[in-house]
């Protein structure tokens, strides 16, 4: 098969049912992430365990990969999760999906794939967009200084500093179809060096990951079950660096027997470095 390519795109083509093998990867994914949330493991208010919805990140990924074998070093930029319902590890998730947008900036090619997922009973669980860019113009160390340096408000919740280890890496990345075909900047270093990076790239997932677990400390079911979330991954982040997810509270909003509290994040490095910005919100009983 050959590999997705801007040209070959077929513009709102609807694709699926497609069904993504979760349950046996949710361990490892957790491991990978250090989530210790207890609701991931252990009975929950849904009956059940259940996952972190940031896992369909992941799970749209593959499904794209299901349609044509995605470009080693293709850059993930954006990552958009609006969550409708728990996803519980007692079903099953199934994708329906499509290529929503496709366009030409900044020299690169983007496309943007858009998936609802559904449970096994075929309740909506959740809607994911992920945005990328084509490979063909490999980012330079010098598009990472040209990203916007604005600011961060102060931080008024933080989640505990993570140090992204190969090993941590590995797990996260390890069922990609890239990993499986000993292609992916994620796992192998070597590869990773060719690309131009000093060493082997995190998934900008893996910061998500960390925001969506700052979110469950803070909303609990508001955020497994009625969360918003929309990142940008504005610069690497690479094998030894920490990551600190951070949030400020931006504005609540009036959802009737609901209150949505609408919180700017990011993800900084050890060396104070914005990685990853947008928002995330959850809602809490209005009064």
């Amino acid at each position: 098969m050959a590999d997705l390519s801007y040209d070959s795109i077929e513009m709102n083509r609807e694709y699926g049912p497609w069904e993504y093998p979760w349950r046996e990867r949710i361990e490892r994914y957790l491991e990978a992430v250090e989530n210790g949330f207890s609701w991931h493991r252990e009975a929950s208010p849904w009956g059940p365990p259940v996952a972190p919805p940031t896992i369909l990140g992941n799970a749209t990924l593959r499904f794209i990969d299901s349609i044509a074998p995605i470009p080693p070093a293709t850059l993930h930029s954006r990552f958009e999760l609006e969550i409708g319902n728990a996803l519980r590890r007692d079903r099953e998730v199934v994708g329906y999906g499509k290529f929503v947008d496709k366009y030409e900036r900044r020299g690169r090619r983007w496309c943007v794939f858009s998936v609802s997922w559904r449970d096994g009973p075929g309740l909506l669980v959740a809607h994911a967009t992920v945005t990328m860019a084509f490979p063909e113009q490999v980012e330079t160390k010098d598009e990472a200084k040209r990203q916007p340096k604005t600011k961060p408000p102060k931080a008024e919740l933080k989640l505990a500093t993570r140090t992204l280890t190969q090993e941590k890496m590995t797990a996260y990345s390890e069922d990609s179809a890239n990993a499986e075909r000993g292609q992916s900047i994620h796992t192998d270093p070597g590869l990773a060096k060719k690309a131009g990076y000093a060493n082997s790239v995190a998934q900008g997932l893996m910061s998500a990951d960390y925001v969506s677990e700052m979110m469950t400390n803070q909303f609990e079911r508001g955020w497994l079950q009625q969360g918003h979330l929309s990142l940008a991954f504005v610069r690497p982040v690479l094998c030894g660096d920490t990551l600190t997810a951070c949030a400020a509270l931006r504005e609540g909003l009036d959802e009737g027997a609901f209150s949505r509290r609408v919180y700017d994040v990011w993800c900084v490095n050890q060396d104070g470095e914005t990685v990853t910005v947008g928002t995330a919100s959850g809602v809490v009983a209005a009064g």
